[in-house]
């Protein structure tokens, strides 16, 4: 971890930093390969010259002289409205490192439209024009072959860009190492404190339009280590938006449709595989950017009563992975609790790690992420010790991520050798107070993914240990209800019955 920040800080700086090989995100990418210490001897088709300006008569339209004259009327039929911008192309002084597929981003929105029948139009945007609001360009895309940084001033107008709801697609053309590596640099010296992470296949980027089951990659690419159905795309994520997609194998050269041949051997995607990935890219972003401008705020519950009987804090669990999607969910429900059950108890919320002590000195502890993770020897021995005390782990599966469940079952199975969650009776007292919970509404992505056209059973699932209730555990994403955020591709419940759910797992956390 201080190895992350190091090189974050260096970058910031601008100061180039080499990342090494064995990096977790790109060591088993190829970058060491045969194939692409090969690569430079193949090339993308060069940028075509710029067109000349257009000539235009300055008598055109006009009768002839003498004057004065009244001009006549065009009857022509005039060109149709420009779509609106989706992507902008950064550009930089050295076009033929960006413009390498000059018309990659303009051929994958005219599929779109042939294929999907929805039209959009591309720019060229300077690298110094990129703006902090991304209200007239959704999506900026940097591509290229070669190694690259960004300014401060341009890094900072960027993160604005983004934590205001843009999204940046970068995309190492024809597999260039070096591109990909200072991409991930970037993105580290964009969002120190967000770690970049491998998208697992249950990412919506891979189901958004597309149902993509098959990511299958050109010759090259599988002989520099690319393998199939392992979708080697990098992200950072700003609450539960992925707002920063890396693409370490080319899709470029799929989207302007290159196929391969003596003199281009691109290390990247399949020409289909490519359509559908950006297809599905800008579907995931559209459908995203009214989750971008969130409902509410990032904050911290406060209890304004200072004399309550006494304090219940509610640990947020930091471990060794992405923990924290939602900044403001748990305080949300927090407040949802005290304004419906008025215990007079002061709640506080409170990030621990896992790893320290702190733990048994608190009650709860709420434990929640999108990916699948693996804990650290110290966490492991750690939450053991905390449940076998009597400790109360209360983890959710945000947006209904099976990878997160994955790892969750598994991390449980290794610290409690024999246990396993069972699915909590329809019956159990946590359905029943202080919310009578029979039925729940599912998100329309739940709903799709569950075939139903109505309201469903609550699904809760816990560990026992010495008949104590040691672990619950919600498999559908419950957070972005607490926070009322508009998650298109959340596979949890709706706010008003997530929010009452959540209520009772803490009352029940609080009476037991």
């Amino acid at each position: 971890m201080k190895q992350l920040w190091k090189q974050a800080v260096l970058c910031l700086l601008g100061i180039a930093v080499t990342l090494s090989a064995a990096d977790p995100l790109l060591g088993d990418l190829g970058l060491d390969s045969a194939a692409a210490r090969e690569e430079k001897a193949f090339s993308c088709s060069p940028a075509p010259p710029a067109k000349p300006p257009a000539q235009h008569s300055s008598a055109e339209g006009l009768p002839p002289l003498p004057l004065p004259v009244v001009p006549l009327r065009r009857t022509e039929k005039k060109n149709p409205p420009r779509p609106p911008v989706l992507i902008a192309k950064i550009a930089t002084q050295r076009q033929s490192d960006w413009a390498t597929n000059p018309s990659d981003a303009k051929n994958l929105l005219k599929w779109m439209a042939k294929t999907l029948n929805v039209h959009f139009s591309d720019i060229n945007l300077p690298e110094n024009q990129i703006p902090s609001d991304p209200k007239s360009v959704p999506v900026l895309y940097r591509t290229g072959h070669d190694a690259f940084s960004f300014t401060p001033e341009v890094r900072q107008r960027l993160r604005s860009y983004l934590l205001n709801g843009g999204a940046l697609i970068m995309e190492a053309c024809c597999g260039r190492t070096a591109f990909a590596e200072s991409a991930l640099r970037e993105m580290r010296a964009l969002f120190p404190e967000r770690p970049p992470y491998r998208l697992a296949n249950d990412h919506p980027l891979f189901h958004s339009y597309f149902d993509i089951k098959e990511i299958n990659y050109r010759p090259t690419a599988l002989k520099a280590g690319a393998r199939n159905g392992d979708p080697a795309v990098i992200g950072i994520d700003i609450g539960c938006r992925t707002a920063v997609f890396m693409f370490r194998w080319d899709v470029s050269c799929g989207w302007d449709e290159q196929p391969d041949s003596e003199h281009h051997r691109c290390m990247g995607y399949e020409i289909e595989t490519a359509k559908q990935l950006g297809a599905n890219l800008m579907a995931y972003i559209s459908s995203e950017r009214s989750a971008a401008l969130p409902l509410s705020q990032a904050l911290q519950f406060i209890d304004a009563e200072k004399t309550k009987s006494g304090k219940f804090v509610v640990a947020q669990a930091k471990y060794h992975g992405l923990w924290k999607c939602r900044d403001a969910g748990l305080s949300m429900l927090l407040n949802s609790f005290h304004e419906q059950t008025k215990t007079p108890v002061c709640f506080e919320r409170e990030e621990v790690a896992l790893s320290s002590n702190r733990i048994f000195d608190l009650p709860l502890i709420y434990l929640t992420g999108h990916q699948d993770f693996t804990l650290t020897p110290a966490e492991r021995a750690n939450l053991a010790q905390y449940l076998r005390q009597g400790g109360i782990v209360f983890a959710e599966s945000c947006c209904g991520r099976e990878s997160f469940e994955t790892g969750f079952r598994r991390e449980l199975a290794t610290i409690l050798p024999g246990a396993q969650l069972e699915r909590l009776p329809a019956n159990h007292l946590i359905f029943m107070y202080p919310n009578a919970i029979k039925d729940v509404q599912p998100t329309s992505a739940l709903a799709e993914k569950l075939s139903s056209k109505g309201r469903v059973a609550p699904e809760l699932y816990g560990l026992n240990i010495d008949g104590h209730l040691a672990v619950i555990f919600s498999p559908r994403g419950l957070a972005c209800g607490w926070e009322l955020a508009q998650c298109p591709y959340c596979g949890g419940i709706h706010a008003k019955d997530a929010l009452a759910l959540g209520v009772n797992v803490l009352s029940y956390c609080l009476l037991h």
